[in-house]
């Protein structure tokens, strides 16, 4: 959701590049999926790792028992 006001604001410049026969805005929109992609797991992976240890949720599965 972060990023859709920065999407629309490159816009145009995608524009002109497609008018200009430069290149496709898929292929615009394809790389930036590719480059966001693994930061986003890896941000994800970190916040969710970090919130596990500050609430202390279940360290092991003999807790559920």
């Amino acid at each position: 959701m972060v990023e859709i006001p920065i999407l629309f604001s490159h816009r145009a410049i995608i524009s002109r590049h497609h008018q200009a026969a430069l290149y496709h805005p898929f292929i615009e929109a394809a790389t930036l999926t590719l480059v966001d992609a693994p930061i986003t797991l890896i941000t994800t992976f970190v916040y969710g790792i970090s919130m596990y240890e500050i609430v202390q949720f279940q360290q092991s599965a003999g807790q559920l028992l």
